[in-house]
C-alpha cells in the first residue's frame, strides 16, 4: 500500500542535521497547514513504538524543509532496518488522526517490529560500538565489515567475526593519523587533491578519496566516485595510510551521514546553486546546512577553514563553535576579521602573493603567476582552491617547504588533476580545455580560465541532466552564448535525460542561447561526448580554442585528447 506524502526512507548510519548519530529518516511532502500536527502526531508515535521495544526515550527529529518535512529517530546500531519500519508506520498512525487513512491495530504493528526487532538483533555489534565509543576511537560500519582506529592502526572484522571488545587492544586503536573533510558545491576534487598532495610531498603515505578514484601512497586503488563513506573507510582502513584527505560530498551525508565521528580539519570550498531539490533539500541555506556538517566532528582545537567570499560560507562559519580560518582572494574586511569569534588565521592574496596570516605572523607562499593550475591569476577559482588547501595544510602542520613546492608544481601535467580544467594541445595547433563542470559557477570558473588562453575562434560544449528545471537549463545556454562562441554544441546525453524526451534538454538551452542573440547557424546539437568531440576535432583549426565540458564517455573523450 501507498503511504500518502511519503517520498523516501533511508538508514542513517552516521551523524546528519537531524541526528547526532545512527538512525532513520523519512522525507515527506505533506500540505503545509499540517506540517506542525504531523510532525508532533509522527514523534508521539515513535516514542511509543521505541518504548514497547525496549529503547528507551530515543532522539527523534522533526524539521521543515520547505516543501518537504524530514522526520528522523535515533536507533541502536544493529536495529537501522527496523527503525525505517517504526518510521513508516508512525507516520501511516500520524496521517490516520487527520484523514481518512487506514492503518493496522497498533498491537499489530508492534507485533511486527518486535518479530523484527528480535531477527536483526546483534548483541556483539552494539557492544564492541559502545566500547569503541567510550574509548573514543575512530569507528566505522559498512561493506560488510566493522573497524577501529585508523590507517596502519586501524583493525577490520567481518560482521559475523567481531570480537570480544576485551580482546583490543585500545591504547593502540586510539592512535590517530591527520584526517581532513573537503566539502562544498565546486572545487572540492582540486582541493582534496591539493592537500594529498602537499601531504605526500612532505613524506607521508598519504590516501585520498573523491569523485573520481580513491589513492593510497600513489597508487589508485579504485576508480570511480568514492566522495561518499565508501571511499572514507578505504583509505582510514588500508594499512598504510598516515594521513587522510576525504572528499565529503553532499549526497553521502543526506543519505547515510558523516562516516567519521572525529576529524582535525575540515575545509568547505563554497555553496552554490547544485544538487537543489533533491532528497530534500531546495534552497542555498539548507544545503549550506549539510555542507557544514563536517564541522560538527571537529576535535578538540580543530580547525575549520572556509571561504570568506561566499555568503552562505560566511553566515554557517559564524554559527559553528570551533575554531576557524577563513581564506580569500580578496583579503576580507577588517570588521569581518574582528567579529569571527575563535580566529586562527587567513589565508589571502596581498601584493601579488598568497599567503597566510595568523595574529602578527605572516607566512609567504607563492606568487600567483608561479600557481600550477590552469588559468594564472584568471583563474579565481584555482586560487581559492590553493589558499584552502594551504591552509588547511597549516593546521595539519605540514612544512612550508611542501607547500610552496606543490603549488607550484601540482596542475602543469594534465594527470595531476584529470578532468579538472585540463588543457591539451593538438597537433594541429588548436587547444581543447576540458573539463568536469555542470553548474553555473563552475562554468563562470572554467570560463574565466579559457579567457587566460589566446585563441583566434572559440567553440564551446555543454550539456545537462534533465533533474534541473527548465529554467536552469535555459540559463545554462545562456551562459555559455553569453561567450561568444564560434560554434556552441549541445549535447543531448540519454544517460543524463532522468525522465525527460529526447531532445529536450538541448531545446532549451538553445533557447538560452537565443535569448544573446546567437544564431542557429552557430550552433550544433549532437547525442553525446564523444560526438562532441568528434565535430570539435573536425571543426578547430591552429590557434583555435575549445572549451569542452565532458559528462559522459569520460574515459573515451579523455583518451582521445591525450593522442593529441
Amino acid at each position: 500500500m501507498t503511504i500518502p506524502y511519503l517520498l523516501d526512507s533511508r538508514r542513517l548510519t552516521g551523524r546528519t542535521i537531524l541526528l547526532d548519530g545512527p538512525g532513520a529518516v523519512i522525507e515527506t511532502r505533506p500540505p503545509p497547514v499540517l506540517k506542525t500536527l504531523l510532525g508532533a502526531r509522527w514523534r508521539r508515535e515513535v516514542r511509543r513504538f521505541t518504548l514497547a521495544l525496549g529503547w528507551g526515550e530515543t532522539q527523534r527529529a522533526t524539521r521543515w524543509f520547505e516543501p518537504t518535512l524530514h522526520c528522523a529517530l535515533a536507533a541502536p546500531i544493529d536495529q537501522l532496518l527496523v527503525a525505517t519500519h517504526i518510521a513508516e508506520w508512525a507516520w501511516d498512525l500520524a496521517l490516520s488522526g487527520v484523514m481518512e487513512h487506514e492503518v493496522p491495530r497498533r498491537s499489530r504493528i508492534r507485533a511486527r517490529l518486535e518479530r523484527r526487532r528480535d531477527r536483526e538483533a546483534d548483541p556483539r555489534l552494539v557492544a564492541f560500538r559502545e566500547r569503541a565509543l567510550r574509548e573514543r576511537a575512530q569507528l566505522l560500519i559498512g561493506d560488510g565489515e566493522l573497524s577501529v582506529g585508523e590507517g596502519r592502526h586501524a583493525r577490520t572484522f567481518a560482521y559475523h567475526a567481531i570480537p570480544d571488545p576485551d580482546s583490543i587492544d585500545w591504547p593502540s586503536v586510539r592512535h590517530r593519523i591527520p584526517v581532513a573533510l573537503v566539502t562544498g558545491t565546486n572545487g572540492k576534487t582540486t582541493t582534496t587533491r591539493l592537500l594529498a598532495r602537499i601531504a605526500a610531498n612532505a613524506g607521508r603515505v598519504t590516501g585520498h578519496c573523491c569523485t573520481d578514484s580513491v589513492e593510497v601512497g600513489g597508487e589508485v586503488l579504485d576508480r570511480d566516485d568514492y566522495s561518499g563513506p565508501g571511499g572514507a573507510r578505504k583509505v582510514l582502513r588500508h594499512p598504510r595510510t598516515e594521513f587522510a584527505v576525504l572528499e565529503v560530498a553532499r549526497g553521502g551525508m543526506l543519505r547515510r551521514g558523516l562516516s567519521v565521528r572525529t576529524a582535525d580539519v575540515a575545509v568547505v570550498t563554497n555553496i552554490a546553486d547544485d544538487h537543489l531539490n533533491d532528497m530534500g533539500i531546495h534552497t542555498l541555506s539548507q544545503l549550506a546546512e549539510v555542507k557544514f556538517l563536517v564541522a560538527k566532528v571537529l576535535r578538540l582545537r580543530g580547525v575549520l577553514v572556509t571561504n570568506a567570499e561566499n555568503e552562505w560560507c560566511r553566515a554557517q562559519a559564524l554559527k559553528q563553535d570551533c575554531d576557524l580560518t577563513w581564506f580569500a582572494v580578496e583579503p576580507p574586511s577588517m570588521r569581518l576579521l574582528r567579529t569571527t569569534p575563535r580566529l586562527r588565521g587567513l589565508a589571502t592574496v596581498r601584493e601579488g602573493r598568497l599567503v597566510y596570516e595568523r595574529g602578527h605572523q605572516r607566512l609567504d607562499l607563492i606568487a600567483l603567476g608561479e600557481i600550477g593550475l590552469p588559468g594564472g591569476a584568471n583563474a579565481r577559482h584555482n586560487i581559492a582552491n590553493c589558499l584552502a588547501a594551504a591552509a588547511a595544510a597549516v593546521h595539519l602542520k605540514l612544512p612550508l617547504d611542501a607547500i610552496r613546492r606543490t603549488l607550484h608544481q601540482f596542475g602543469r601535467s594534465v594527470d595531476d588533476n584529470p578532468g579538472r580544467a585540463n588543457v591539451y594541445t593538438l597537433e594541429t595547433g588548436a587547444r581543447v580545455l576540458a573539463d568536469f563542470g555542470h553548474n553555473p559557477d563552475s562554468l563562470t570558473a572554467i570560463f574565466g580560465t579559457a579567457s587566460s588562453l589566446p585563441h583566434r575562434r572559440l567553440l564551446v560544449s555543454i550539456g545537462q541532466a534533465g533533474d534541473r528545471d527548465d529554467d536552469a537549463i535555459r540559463a545554462l545556454g545562456q551562459l555559455a552564448a553569453e561567450q561568444h562562441p564560434d560554434l556552441l554544441i549541445l549535447k543531448d546525453m540519454p544517460k543524463y535525460r532522468r525522465g525527460r524526451p529526447a531532445g529536450q534538454i538541448p531545446a532549451l538551452m538553445r533557447e538560452g542561447a537565443h535569448s544573446t542573440g546567437l544564431t542557429d547557424e552557430r550552433i550544433l546539437v549532437v547525442e553525446g561526448d564523444f560526438d562532441a568531440l568528434s565535430h570539435a576535432l573536425a571543426w578547430l583549426q591552429p590557434d583555435d580554442l575549445a572549451v569542452m565540458f565532458v559528462h559522459s564517455e569520460v574515459e573515451r573523450v579523455f583518451g582521445r585528447l591525450r593522442e593529441g
